[in-house]
């Protein structure tokens, strides 16, 4: 990233906007000027300023269009077939405002009087008989509440006793409580009313709007707008709905050119001025640092004088980040944009991610017919993100944007091609269904359960019974990122002149190193004289890079990060116990088939499919998360990624082309 300052005459400032904006790639700082300089925060002018006012009346009036249309998904309209000019787009806004607003306004008092009418007709059904009698009556007045059946003879005495047995209660159940009419005089009625709230209960009262109707009308009324109103809503919605068809992709053209026009009036205040010049400052990245100096100074020549510099990643402050990887790492981008970018400068982790989140995924998952269930589901994502189709994770209430299905899917294709990996290596298909298919010759077969030749493929790894294998595996992943990481902050350390966490880092890699070969010699029996010196050296190189760190914490440390080696054994459990799982659906679908003679087999298949995805259903959060834990905890940890974070790069740029 580069640091990039302009300087120009004051009457310019807003073409060189228009200009950066145009070249798409510029982040622009709020410059703020020194209190013994001549310069100061650029102001706008009258005109200016009206302008300004009035684009952002344009951005708010287009964004509540939009959002009253729901046309925010829609593709913009070309810029020929849209209105230019302030005037001519507030017109033509206004037209579309005139047009919408009713009908939202409208619907927006159907839904309400619906809401009313589902929420009081089925009490008013119930009151309406009794209460309209006694509303009619010229001696009696009555009044309704709901109250928990357990508490019904408590309130009843308390009524019976504030009223001197003056009132008659008539009780139904409604569900776990009951519903009650009280009947008093009409002199009495206040009194009921004062009664009731004193036994902590409220009336039933009629919303504002029927509050003049009476209980029976109320209910009649009620009961034809429930009928009538949804097809008026239904009316509406067809009328917006055209009106979505007919200006959406319009409207979202103007909000975008509305929109260009505001941002450049808000970045003329992020510049400082003198008498009659300007001065601005911002990021661009390296690669395009002579595109941009060169084309500024072929437009405005010696109307401005451009100087950029290399970013000190040592001393600049709020450098912005932007992630520079490989075409195959960056679909995996997404899943460090859960954080805060690293810090300019920092170690980039967004490779380490592409490489052992997918394979930590399928050395779990491990089986061939999920691998093909995962990619028929990622070409699904792919086919819809590619026709500019969103994807809504109902309950969740989860919307996917079509421009990211394209890396999520490529995320799951990865995902599925190391599940069909593990999943040969491991001989299973839905579980362990081609252990029994053919039955004369199956496809897997392991030699622990029959002879040799049985199948046609002898198993790799029986990871249901055969666990040494995936432990080691498991374990020596975990020490290759937790010392891989302390490897990394020394690197960094010195790389930064920080000796404090070079120290830290060589300490604690050379204290991990020397728990991992006292171990791994233990374990096998192979301690000896030069096993225990290698270890006493390293345990004394970590003493001293404590004391040289000044962190007497690293003691404590060094005990919480071998267990973060052992860790990485989840990916032996979490996968061993969805194997299980698996063979266990598939086990029970067989036995279904043996028992019953004809419809068994087809009975079996579809009890085994369905268990399975109930079972992947309930158990896929974990498959992922598990994975992705052990980098986001176990390993970012280690090179202190969550110490310091970085700013996103975040370019002045045109929102849907040229305006």
């Amino acid at each position: 990233m580069d640091q990039l300052t302009v300087v120009g005459r004051r009457t310019i400032a807003y073409d060189l906007l228009v200009s950066l904006q145009s070249l798409g790639v510029v982040q622009i700082d709020p410059l703020e000027s020194a209190e013994d300089s001549a310069l100061s925060g650029l102001k706008l002018t009258e005109a200016d300023r009206v302008q300004k006012e009035g684009w952002e009346a344009a951005v708010a009036r287009s964004a509540t269009l939009l959002d009253a249309l729901g046309a925010h998904e829609i593709q913009p309209a070309g810029r020929g077939d849209i209105p230019t000019g302030l005037d001519a787009i507030g017109s033509y806004l206004q037209v579309v405002a005139s047009q919408t607003d009713q009908l939202v306004a409208e619907l927006s008092d159907i839904e309400g009087d619906l809401e009313v009418c589902s929420l009081y007709l089925p009490l008013l059904r119930e009151l309406a008989p009794t209460l309209a009698q006694l509303e009619q009556s010229r001696y009696l007045s009555g009044a309704a509440f709901i109250v928990p059946s357990e508490e019904y003879e408590s309130v009843k005495s308390l009524l019976d006793d504030t009223l001197s047995g003056r009132v008659i209660l008539a009780p139904r159940r409604r569900e776990r409580d009951l519903l009650v009419i009280a009947a008093v005089l009409k002199t009495d009625r206040e009194l009921l009313a004062t009664a009731i709230s004193r036994a902590g209960l409220s009336e039933i009262t009629l919303p504002e709007r029927y509050s003049e109707l009476g209980v029976a009308k109320a209910a009649h009324v009620m009961e034809e707008r429930s009928q009538s109103l949804p097809k008026r809503r239904s009316v509406i919605v067809d009328e917006l709905d055209s009106l979505r068809t007919q200006h959406g992709a319009k409207l979202k053209a103007v909000h975008q050119m509305v929109s260009n026009y505001q941002a450049r009036f808000d970045r003329l205040q992020d510049m400082v001025e003198g008498k009659y010049s300007f001065a601005l400052r911002g990021w661009v990245p390296s690669a395009d640092r002579a595109r941009v100096v060169d084309g500024l100074r072929k437009q405005f020549g010696d109307d401005i004088v451009v100087e950029a510099r290399a970013a000190d990643e040592h001393h600049d402050q709020d450098v912005p980040v932007k992630l520079d990887n490989p075409v195959w790492v960056k679909p995996f981008e997404g899943l460090l944009a859960l954080f805060a970018p690293p810090k300019y400068g920092s170690f980039d982790p967004s490779w380490t991610l592409a490489v052992f989140f997918p394979f930590f995924f399928g050395l779990v998952v491990g089986d061939i017919g999920f691998a093909l269930l995962f990619a028929a589901i990622a070409w699904w994502l792919r086919r819809r993100g590619q026709a500019g189709k969103l994807v809504s994770l109902g309950p969740l209430r989860i919307t996917i944007k079509p421009p990211a299905l394209a890396p999520i899917s490529t995320v799951i294709f990865w995902c599925a091609a190391w599940s069909a990996v593990f999943g040969f290596l491991y001989g299973e298909f839905f579980g362990n269904f081609l252990e029994h298919f053919p039955a004369a010759k199956p496809i897997f077969y392991t030699t622990l359960h029959a002879p040799k030749g049985h199948g046609l493929i002898d198993i790799v790894l029986f990871r249901v019974e055969v666990f040494t294998p995936l432990l080691l595996v498991s374990i020596g992943f975990g020490v290759l990122q937790v010392l891989g990481g302390w490897l990394i902050r020394i690197i960094y350390g010195f790389r930064h002149h920080d000796m404090k966490h070079v120290f830290e880092g060589a300490g604690m890699f050379s204290g991990l190193l020397g728990i991992v070969i006292f171990a791994t010699a233990f374990l096998t029996q192979n301690l000896n004289p030069v096993v225990n010196g290698i270890v006493i050296v390293a345990l004394a190189i970590f003493l001293l890079c404590t004391v040289l760190a000044k962190m007497p914490l690293m003691l404590i440390e060094l005990v919480s990060n071998s267990g973060n080696i052992l860790s990485f054994l989840r990916l032996f459990a979490v996968g061993l116990s969805a194997a299980l799982v698996a063979n266990l659906a598939t086990d029970l679908g067989y036995s279904i088939g043996r028992v019953l003679p004809v419809l068994g087999p087809l009975l079996g298949i579809v009890v085994g499919l369905a268990v399975h995805l109930i079972a992947l259903v309930l158990t896929i959060i974990g498959h992922t998360l598990q994975p992705l834990r052990l980098q986001y905890v176990e390993f970012f940890t280690k090179f202190g990624f969550y110490d310091e974070n970085g700013r996103p790069y975040q370019p002045f740029r045109l929102l849907g082309g040229k305006s």
